[in-house]
């Protein structure tokens, strides 16, 4: 399974026996909810956030009784909750030294990424297929906002079309370098051209004798890679840096949550908003959560007191545990459940800015 495997082993890791196969499944394919979004900051695996979206969840699980079989890995029958085995963790270490450093940033690019794909590749074969002369091409996407920006970009750079052809390919040259071969090949490959089919994922994955998971995530990996090198040195990518998505898009991750969010700006109660709204309460409180984790200065004070987050903070750090009914018995059901999370949500969000 190679990549596929090792980003496995290491979500395995992290969770430490704390989440079940699903837990993982639902932070790979992205579900936008506040949980698998308190998961993926809680184990440190912001990084892995929705970079496996067509993932299916039958897939995950025949990979995760692969390891189980292999030995890696072993499942408590009583709960289904993955560990790694001894052999697992040594396994683990290996393939870290094979495939780090990985250039995911799944949590703030997973909604940027898959534009960025498609005006790339896009774009690549329009230019290339002007080049030739050839205007009567089927374009790879019906997408029509793709189609518009393609349009209005190969209009602006049509006048110098040549060098703007040879600076894209020197650019994408330069970043294909600082990978390993197969994905770079896997990744070139999969570029539609003139007078070029690009190959699907099942062609690439027979072509190099990979797993699908493992072209997939190569294409994806290098995809963040990409979109990174050229948004932090745009100068240095001029012609790739057209790509790049200028607009900041939300750090909340589900819509709902935005229009609770709205709501408390204006000083409205949460009981308020859960009748306005005509939502659960505990849906309410999934969205203050979610605020907490990953807006700035979000006011935790308005629902919880600081002596309470102090002892809450304690508990947990004592326990060095994410397990919610771990710290809620730890602190003999004092405090609702609401209040545990908001605090971890606290925590882990001041723990991502440190880490900045």
């Amino acid at each position: 399974m190679r990549v596929f495997e090792y980003i496995l082993l290491r979500c395995i890791n992290s969770i430490n026996g704390e989440r079940t196969a699903a837990g993982i499944y639902n932070l790979l394919v992205g579900k936008r909810s506040s949980q698998t979004l308190q998961d993926a900051h809680a184990y440190q695996l912001t990084d892995f956030f929705a970079i496996y979206k067509p993932l299916e969840r039958i897939e995950l699980f025949h990979a995760i009784n692969q390891l189980k079989e292999e030995g890696k890995i072993f499942i408590k029958s009583e709960d289904e909750r993955p560990e790694l085995t001894a052999y697992g963790n040594e396994h683990l270490g290996r393939l870290s030294n094979e495939w780090e450093p990985l250039y995911f940033n799944g949590i703030r690019l997973h909604e940027k990424i898959g534009l960025f794909e498609e005006r790339l590749y896009l774009y690549i074969q329009t230019i290339t297929n002007m080049k030739k002369g050839n205007k009567q091409f089927l374009p790879i996407t019906d997408r029509n906002d793709i189609l518009r920006w393609v349009k209005m970009n190969y209009k602006a750079n049509k006048t110098h079309l040549m060098d703007h052809i040879h600076s894209i390919y020197h650019e994408l040259y330069s970043l294909l370098s600082e990978v390993n071969e197969e994905e770079a090949a896997v990744f070139t490959y999969r570029l539609t051209g003139a007078g070029l089919i690009g190959l699907s994922k099942q062609q690439l994955a027979d072509m190099f004798h990979l797993p699908v998971h493992n072209v997939h995530l190569h294409i994806q990996h290098f995809l963040h890679h990409l979109y990174q090198a050229i948004e932090n040195k745009p100068g240095t990518y001029p012609s790739l840096s057209i790509f790049v998505e200028e607009k900041e898009t939300s750090h909340l991750i589900t819509n709902s949550a935005q229009k609770t969010y709205l709501f408390i700006k204006q000083g409205m109660d949460l009981e308020t908003i859960s009748e306005r709204r005509r939502l659960k309460m505990s849906t309410i409180h999934d969205h203050v959560v979610e605020m907490a984790l990953v807006q700035p200065d979000f006011p935790v004070s308005l629902f919880v007191s600081e002596q309470e987050v102090k002892e809450i903070s304690q508990v947990m750090d004592e326990l060095q545990t994410n397990k919610l009914k771990s710290i809620h018995d730890a602190l003999r059901g004092k405090f609702d459940y609401f209040f545990i999370r908001l605090v971890q949500a606290r925590m882990q969000h001041q723990k991502s800015e440190a880490k900045i």
